[in-house]
This record gives C-alpha cells, structure tokens and sequence, in this order.
C-alpha cells in the first residue's frame, strides 16, 4: 500500500470518530517507514481522541524530532502537552508555530486553547482579538474567543462572538455546543458578584490540570467490571476456603474437580480485577 491512500484512509477513519482503527492502521506503518512526518501527525491525533496523552506525546515528539520547525508538528505537541497539563511547554510549541506560519487561524486557534487551558483567559482574549483582525473569516476562532471573553467576565461580548460564528457558519457544532454552555452559565446571575462567580466558574471549567488525562480515560463502565470482578474474586475466595474446610472436617467429601473450578474462577476474577483497575 503507498502512503498517500493509508494516510487518506486513517483521515477518514478520523473523520469518522474510528480513532482505534485509525491507529491500528497506522501502527506498522510508522513502524516501517519512521521518517513519515504525515502518518505520526494522525497517530497522535488518533492518541487524543482515544484519550491517551502520553501516546499522543510520543507521536507528535517522534515527528517534531524529524521536523522541529514544522508549524503542524508543533501543533500536536502542544495539543497533546495541554492534555497532559504541561502548560508552559504547550504554550511555547503553539507559540513557536504561529511564528512559523503567522497567517495560519488554526495555529492561533491552538495558542489560545492552551492559554485558556491554563487559566490565562486574559491573553488568550487579546491574543484572538489580533487574530480575528486579521482572519475575520474563521469561525473557530470566533467561538474560542467567545469562551475566553466569558471567562475573562465579559459575556456580552462574548454572546456577540458566538453568534457570529454562528453567522458565518450556520451549521458549526463548536458555535452551538459554546452558545449553549454560555447560556447555562449565565443561569442565576443576577448582579456583579454572581456574574463574577461565574465567570470565575467558566474560566475554571476551561482548565486542564495535570491527571485530568487520567481520568479522562476511565468508563463507568470499566469501573463496573472492576467492582464486579473485585467481589467475585472475593466471593470464590471464600467460597474455596469454605468447600475446603468442609472437606477437611469430613463433614464431605469434595471432589477435586470443584477446587479446581473455583481455583480458576477466583484467578480468572483477580485477572480481570488487575487489568480494569484505574
């Protein structure tokens, strides 16, 4: 297979929310052929959406390494490093690659998600307002900028950008999804120290921490299977110490075949138990 449709493949798979089948895909490939700046950009794109930072990191590291000037190559680097809440690294990677390629409205886009990322709702807002000067065109950059404008306690501004998002693309998810949380956020304000509040609330509601990764990654229904698997473990536990004492006090005699089972059950459930835990 030529590189060009394996990469034109994994970008539909992306595009198709299959981040695993992405990745499985490009896993021997990168394998094979390291030097494929293009193939390492999509692994770490399908490492984040799978909710692994750390791979996302390696991903982006081993293409940055190859290119370390390159504008999109340090736009995963510091995707993946706002993910992991390394924040001055995630700063300085968007920095540097607005500075390789200042017209780029999604390079300004990334400084501004890792500014408010940080809590640095006030730089991020002036950061994009230059921006949107000179990209009046692009409506993500209008709905980052509607969120940093809230955090920074301005929401009627903030309203106003949204919308105009909304203006040039009626149909952006990001705009909508935004509108949406801008509203709920306004709920309850009723004067200056409540608008405060929730501004403050926003702003905090916008910050990655360092493990939020980690956490990120855990399911319900994971967490599930661990209880269940941890009680299980138990039950035949006791279950095995139980038959054995019976068959030690003659009350019985056991046949091996049920030590055995219940010995498999409780290795089995502790198995299980090891893999799922957080």
């Amino acid at each position: 297979m030529s590189t060009e449709p394996l990469l034109i493949e994994a970008d539909a798979l992306l595009a198709r929310g299959r981040a695993g089948n992405a990745a499985t895909l490009l896993a021997p490939y990168v394998g094979r052929e390291p030097g494929n700046i293009g193939a390492w950009h999509r692994m770490a794109r399908a490492r984040l959406d799978l909710g692994d930072a750390q791979g996302a990191l390696r991903a982006a590291g081993a293409a940055w390494q190859l290119d370390p000037d390159g504008a999109e190559s340090l736009f995963w680097v510091s995707r993946a490093c706002t993910a992991l809440g390394e924040h001055p690294e995630a700063i300085e990677a968007a920095f540097a690659a607005c500075q390789d390629d200042p017209g780029n409205p999604r390079l300004h886009n990334r400084l501004a998600e890792a500014q408010l990322a940080a809590g640095r709702a006030a730089d991020a807002a002036e950061g994009l307002r230059i921006a949107i000067e000179l990209a009046a065109y692009d409506p993500d950059l209008y709905v980052t900028y509607g969120l940093a404008l809230f955090a920074a306690g301005r929401p009627l501004t903030a309203r106003e950008a949204v919308i105009r998002a909304l203006t040039i693309d009626p149909g952006h998810t990001g705009a909508r999804t935004a509108l949406h949380r801008l509203e709920q956020a306004m709920r309850g304000v009723v004067d200056a120290p409540t608008l405060a509040q929730a501004a403050d609330d926003f702003a905090e509601s916008l910050r990655v921490r360092p493990g939020d990764h980690l956490t990120a990654r855990r399911s319900p229904r994971r967490d599930a299977l661990n209880h269940v698997a941890r009680v299980s473990m138990i039950w035949f536990l006791a279950a095995f110490f139980g038959v054995a004492a019976v068959d030690v006090t003659g009350f019985a005699a056991v046949p091996d075949n049920i030590y055995f089972g219940l010995l498999c059950a409780t290795t089995g459930a502790g198995l299980i138990h090891h893999f799922t835990r957080p």
